[in-house]
């Protein structure tokens, strides 16, 4: 249980509500676009959006267990582990021995893995340049601040049961 002391104070500010309500619908409006647009761009690579960003995770990461994986992105491990499947089908990832434990394969970008992720970081690089006309990396770091202190309440209230 929580302690009520270091919860923060519900607020009576009927415009913080509101704006707070704005700005979960233009988060929810953001991902479904995001993710519409990244399946148009990747689309002549059949890169799912999942299978992406587990490549994205690996190349960022480094090699990790499926349920390392599932814990970052928070997802099951069964879900991480069809993608998981479907990429090493591919010959996109590959899996080699844990020395930390013996029965959790690590997950391992492959050369064919590596060069697809970078192709797909520069063709989301590019689209990037063109979206952050207009807006100062201070406004953008000052957005990705408000949305992630949103995040971590929700998470922790989410967890609180």
């Amino acid at each position: 249980m929580s302690d009520p002391s270091r919860d923060p104070k519900p607020t009576e500010d009927h415009q913080a509500i509101f704006a707070l309500n704005e700005l979960i619908k233009a988060t929810r409006s953001l991902a479904t676009a995001l993710n519409a647009a990244t399946r148009d761009l990747h689309a002549d690579l059949d890169l799912s959006v999942s299978e992406r960003g587990l490549l994205i995770t690996l190349r960022q990461a480094g090699d990790r267990t499926v349920p390392n994986l599932a814990r970052r992105r928070d997802v099951s491990r069964q879900f991480i582990q069809s993608i998981v499947n479907a990429l090493l089908a591919r010959g996109l990832v590959t899996t080699r021995a844990n020395p930390l434990h013996r029965r959790s394969r690590l997950v391992t970008l492959t050369p064919a893995g590596v060069t697809l992720i970078r192709d797909v970081m520069r063709r989301e690089g590019a689209v990037l340049q063109g979206l952050a006309g207009g807006l100062t990396a201070a406004e953008i770091r000052r957005a990705a601040a408000t949305v992630a202190q949103v995040n971590q309440q929700v998470a922790a209230k989410t967890t609180e049961g």
